[in-house]
Formats: structure tokens, C-alpha cells, sequence
């Protein structure tokens, strides 16, 4: 059987075990401590720490849970909670319209361009397709890589032919 106790720091129903009866508890999601009351009692005041207070971290053989003193995460948290889905303004701003008109530029007049196109490029979708940097940039930067390939590659056909022509003339 459980002991369930309400914070009131956030609302969150807690639940405890029965040998926890009487010890302070620290509610995973909002981190006040709340008080256990004895196993058919009624629930006690929690104690709330003002957050201007320095107040020590409670020792490993302090936690009533013992088995881990990190918070840990709530597992029935919303997904707009979660940390892997940050919120759309925390996201790095896309290079797409940079690293196209580099490829462009690269394509045109100057070949080490298109080389830092297809670097960008490539780094930027990593990026994106992680979650860490906004996708609506995601065309731009994937056209301005392959522009940027295509245009080392031709870079480097024109310079292998160069070669050759050279190679020729020389003999």
C-alpha cells in the first residue's frame, strides 16, 4: 500500500511508500518538501524552503528514497514538459539563405564557396534534423548543399581536365 500526499507547491498527487511514513519528501517536479504523514493520519502541512534561501542539498542518506539523490523525471509529465521537444523559441535561428547563395557563388566565380556550402549544409541538417535549430530553413539549406556539391564536383572535373590538357602539352 501507498501513501498519497498533495503538494502544494505544484498540485501533484505524490505517491510514497508505507515505510516512508514520517519522513520529508521532495516532489519531483517542483522540488518542495513535503512532510509524510503516518501511515492513517491526516496529511500534514507541507514545509516549503523560500527560493532567496541558501539552504545545503540534502546529504545521499538524507534522500527517504535512497536509491538515486538526482530529481528524477516524471514519467506522466505532459509532452509539452518534456526535454527533448524544446520550445520553438529556444532554437538556434537556420543559415539557409547564407549557405545557398554561397553554393550560388561557388558555382559562378569561386569554387571554395561551393566546398563551404556542402560543409555547412551537411552541418546545419544534422542540426536540424536533430531539433536543435529551426527547420523552417530547411529547404534553403539543403538546396544550397547540393548546389554546393555539385559544384565541387564539377570543380574538380575541370580541374582533373586541366591537368590532363597539361600533361598532354608537356610530352
Amino acid at each position: 500500500m501507498s501513501i498519497e500526499i498533495g503538494c502544494t507547491g505544484c498540485g501533484q498527487t505524490l505517491r510514497v511508500a508505507d515505510e516512508h511514513a514520517g519522513k520529508k519528501a521532495r516532489c519531483p517536479a517542483c522540488g518542495t518538501i513535503v512532510q509524510v504523514p503516518e501511515a492513517g493520519a491526516a496529511p500534514l502541512e507541507p514545509v516549503t524552503e523560500s527560493p532567496f534561501s541558501v539552504s545545503p542539498q540534502p546529504a545521499v542518506d538524507e534522500n527517504p528514497f535512497g536509491e538515486r539523490p538526482e530529481p528524477a523525471l516524471n514519467p506522466y509529465a505532459s509532452p509539452a514538459n518534456s526535454p527533448f521537444n524544446p520550445p520553438p523559441y529556444s532554437l538556434r535561428p537556420h543559415r539557409g539563405g547564407l549557405i545557398l547563395t554561397f553554393g550560388i557563388l561557388g558555382v559562378l566565380c569561386c569554387m571554395p564557396f561551393c566546398i563551404a556550402a556542402w560543409v555547412m549544409g551537411a552541418t546545419d541538417m544534422k542540426e536540424i534534423r536533430a531539433g536543435r535549430m529551426d527547420p523552417s530553413g530547411q529547404a534553403m539549406t539543403q538546396a544550397g548543399m547540393i548546389v554546393g556539391i555539385v559544384g565541387t564536383v564539377l570543380a574538380g572535373i575541370w580541374i582533373l581536365i586541366n591537368i590532363a590538357m597539361i600533361a598532354a602539352n608537356a610530352m
